[in-house]
């Protein structure tokens, strides 16, 4: 019985499992928005528009795609975990931002979900990617 106990009580293997699965939705998430087009790109892109940038969408959301991609693999390896964390709290807390500004309803589902997603990884910030990274702290 301690061994089963002594499993429960191993944090490192809920970051792993947190990891493993958030890493996959961001890069199937990237995926979805290359797969959907130059529309789809300019989607994402728009989400720019909350600090400003109102010029070239289709590339600002090539590049978010790009982030969702690259930073969703690195995510989860555990490579470079603080700083592919801040990109991907930057680009879904805009994304929250922007549901929230075009629908002002704070039940809205995308925005829910958005916002989740952007607690979540303010939270995994400071939590760190746990033992079983390639960073290995």
């Amino acid at each position: 019985m301690k061994g089963i106990e002594s499993f429960w009580e191993k944090g490192n293997f809920g970051k792993l499992f947190i990891r493993l699965f958030l890493g996959l939705f961001f890069v199937g998430s990237g995926i979805q928005y290359f797969a959907g087009g130059i529309s789809a790109l300019r989607l994402l892109g728009s989400i720019f528009n909350a600090i400003g940038i109102t010029f070239w969408p289709s590339i600002w959301g090539t590049f978010s795609a790009v982030i969702l991609i690259l930073s969703g693999m690195c995510f989860l390896i555990g490579f470079f975990y603080r700083s592919n964390c801040s990109l991907l709290l930057f680009v879904f807390f805009l994304k929250a931002m922007t549901n929230w500004y075009i629908s002002k309803n704070f039940s809205e589902p995308e925005f829910l979900l958005n916002t989740l997603i952007a607690l979540q990884l303010f939270g995994l910030l400071f939590i760190g990617a746990g033992r079983f990274s390639s960073d290995g702290k």
